[in-house]
């Protein structure tokens, strides 16, 4: 049961992310992408079989309440798993360069995929305005948690500052 505990703290934490603060931590449209966001560190961190298992219940649970799209997701987001984690099998992940262009690059490609099933009319406008800043917003939240990860920002050194 403890083994199960993170990915339950996983699944609460995006389900009142896509309920109560998707919108409010929206900043001129841009939105952070939290599910696609977890996704990708649970493929950086754990296992191929746990990272594919968790997309698709990501994917079931994060969009269960839209259901034209919520198996579309679903099948999305176990594939960013299982991309997720051969990505980081292939390529060296060492450096904090590399772990944010992942995340950016996944997070941004998962924008546009909503996106082009959303149908919008105005495609590229829809891309350039919420998919590109969006992307860049939530590479931004992710990089603190890298940072914190990697013991790069700490509680101590924040307080040695003031």
């Amino acid at each position: 049961m403890t083994k199960l505990l993170p990915y339950f703290i996983y699944f609460w934490l995006i389900a009142m992310h896509q309920v109560f603060l998707a919108d409010v931590l929206s900043i001129f449209g841009a939105k952070i992408n939290l599910v696609a966001m977890i996704v990708l560190l649970v493929a950086m961190y754990k296992t191929e079989i746990s990272a594919t298992w968790f997309g698709l219940c990501v994917g079931i649970i994060g969009f269960g309440g839209i259901t034209e799209i919520s198996a579309w997701q679903a099948l999305i987001m176990a594939l960013f798993g299982l991309i997720g984690f051969n990505i980081k099998e292939t390529l060296n992940l060492d450096s904090l360069f590399a772990r944010l262009s992942l995340v950016f690059s996944g997070v941004l490609l998962h924008n546009i995929i909503m996106i082009l099933i959303e149908l919008n009319e105005n495609i590229l406008i829809s891309i350039l305005n919420s998919a590109i800043t969006g992307a860049v917003y939530t590479t931004l939240v992710c990089s603190l948690f890298f940072l914190i990860k990697d013991g790069i920002f700490t509680f101590e050194k924040t307080k040695s500052i003031f």
